[in-house]
Formats: C-alpha cells, structure tokens, sequence
C-alpha cells in the first residue's frame, strides 16, 4: 500500500512521521513507575497534537494498550482515541503479546481488531510507502516475556521487503532495542529484557541495505538516539529509541524527512502538572533502581530524558554526526529541567 504525501502549489511536501509508542492505554490503568493512571488523557493529547500538525503517517509501536486485566476496555479506548487519525499503522508489543487468559488480549485478537492500520490477522509484519518513505513493520516480541526475538519468517519478509522497496528512503519499526542505549555500561538483566535476542542478524541485514535511515523502538521507555554504522566509512542507519508517553520524560516523535536528512523533533503532553507526577513517579521504579548500581555520572532522570541530540536534532542521511536543531520559540518542558540541572551543576554530557 502505497500513500501519497501531501502536495501544495504542485510541489510535494516533506513527509512527517509521527511515532508513539508504549502509550499503554489503560482507562483502570494503576499507577507505578509509569503514570499510566493519566494515560487516555495523555494519549488523546498527543493524537490532537499528531492531527495539528499534518502527519502523514503515525505509528504506533507496541504496548499500544496495558492490557492488564482489562483489555477489552483498554482496546476500546484505544480505538476510539486513535479514530480521529487520518492514517495510522501499529505493530504489538510485548504488552499485546500474552497468553490466553482472562482480561487480556493475545496478540492474534488485538492484531485481528485492527486490520487495515498495518498489522491484521493473517500478518503481525506489514510494509506501507507514504511519499518517497518505505514503512516496514516487524514482530520482535515473544508470548509471555518482555524479551524481544525477530522470527526467521520475520527476517525472511523483512529481507523481501528490503528488497522491493522502491522509496528513497526506508524506516523500520519495532517494538525492541537492536542497541544498548545505556552503553558503555552493562546490565545483563536489561539485555534480557529489551533487547533483540538475535539483534545482530537484524543489524546486518539492515546495514547492508544502503536506503535504511532508521529504526525505530521502544519498550524501554527512555530517548536516545545511536548511529549504527554498517561496515567501511559509509552507510549504516540510525537507531531511534522513543520515550513512553506515560513514563518520564513522557515524550513522542515527529520525523520530518527533508533533503538534508530526518529532522527529529519530540512532542510532550501539554500538560506540566502531569509532567511532573511522572517524573516523581519513574524514580520509585525497579529500573530506576538498577540504573543507580550501574556508577553512571549521569543521573536516572537524565538518562531517561536524553541529551539535547536525543530530542531535537537533524540526521544527515550520510554518515556524520547528529548536530541539534536550534531550540524552538516556546520551550519545552525537558529543556527547562535540562535548564535547571545544570544551573545546579549537574554533568548533562
């Protein structure tokens, strides 16, 4: 399938990609480390945001719904919200991906749901152009564990699709993290739980396929924003992990795809109260507390927030360094906290 992007006064427009993911819809959500209790009126916000602004295309990446006990009426929220996008696609996470049991949805019944955005019964993959942008969806999850693992059927579409796509440039989407973002520490229990187990077979395969920009992911709920680079000086794609819209800094993403390269931008709930709650809220979390025996000179809060380059930035589509946008007209509430850490002194590099 194949969506035309937008053309005004007969000259086509940049294509802009929206990508949301880990939204975890959840009407009876509960809250913990993540503020999933706020997590319909975040959501809608962020979709009204996607439609002011013109996107595309939005994606939505995984742990679409909580899907706790109450996936039915999780899923409905979720519909409904979701119907006020003009185009919209969506793959599972491991959230989608559980058992059959009471109150929750398998990944089968919620990919069933929502045929004809990307995903369906008879496929967990899909591959849709909108302008001169190839989307290819893939499956990384696993039935009843937060680990991630690209099928060999998976690879074998990804690889076909790789193949025939047409489109000047080719973005990939996926639950899971092909990359440590918390290099150059290690944490066993972290690789276990988000990343690829077989990430370097995928790592492969989309390094050497020179019209790859990105790939995008989420699950651990944090921004940043790695180059990985395929073998010689050339070539490689960028490795695009998205924050949780209920977990701290609670942040999506617009990509703009210009000649220059992807202009990165995040968008945040209009809403600093809420904003706050969640920052209070990711601290009292296990992964909060993992990160602290790591000795990182970098607090939690930052690493969940990113750099400045993990936020706002312009990726040339040849290798080269990210360099960062300018900072917008109004700013944002990440760059006031990143404005107060370091009046306090914090290191933020």
């Amino acid at each position: 399938m194949v969506i035309s992007a937008k053309i005004v006064y007969g000259r086509r427009m940049s294509v802009v990609l929206a990508h949301v993911t880990d939204a975890h819809v959840a009407p009876a959500g509960r809250r913990n480390a993540a503020i999933k209790d706020q997590s319909v009126p975040i959501f809608r916000d962020l979709v009204a945001q996607i439609n002011e602004r013109g996107a595309d295309l939005t994606l939505f990446g995984g742990d679409n719904i909580d899907n706790h006990g109450h996936g039915e009426r999780d899923f409905e929220a979720f519909m409904d919200i979701s119907a006020s996008l003009d185009r919209w696609v969506c793959i599972v996470g491991n959230h989608e991906a559980e058992a059959k049991l009471p109150g929750y949805l398998t990944k089968a019944e919620f990919a069933e749901r929502v045929t004809g955005h990307g995903i369906s019964a008879d496929s967990l993959t899909f591959s849709q152009g909108v302008g001169d942008v190839r989307v290819i969806g893939i499956d990384t999850t696993l039935i009843g564990t937060a680990g991630g693992y690209v099928a060999p059927r998976v690879m074998s579409f990804l690889a076909s699709e790789l193949n025939r796509a047409e489109e000047e440039h080719i973005v990939v989407l996926g639950h899971h993290l092909l990359y440590r973002a918390w290099e150059p520490h290690q944490l066993h229990q972290w690789d276990k739980d988000y990343l690829v187990a077989n990430r370097d077979s995928v790592i492969a395969l989309l390094a050497s396929h020179p019209r790859v920009r990105a790939y995008l992911c989420g699950h651990h709920h944090a921004s940043r924003i790695q180059r990985i680079a395929a073998r010689g000086n050339y070539g490689g794609f960028y490795h695009i992990l998205t924050s949780s819209p209920v977990s701290y800094p609670c942040a999506g993403r617009f990509l703009r795809f210009e000649r220059d390269g992807i202009h990165v931008e995040s968008m945040q709930p209009r809403m600093p109260q809420l904003l706050e709650e969640a920052r209070e809220a990711v601290m009292t979390g296990r992964k909060a507390q993992r990160f602290e025996l790591l000795g990182s000179q970098r607090s939690f809060l930052q690493y969940v927030s990113g750099r400045g380059t993990d936020n706002e930035a312009l990726l040339p589509y040849d290798h080269a360094p990210i360099s960062i946008l300018p900072a917008p007209a109004e700013s944002s509430f990440l760059r006031r906290r990143e404005g107060e850490w370091e009046a306090r002194g914090h290191d933020l590099l």
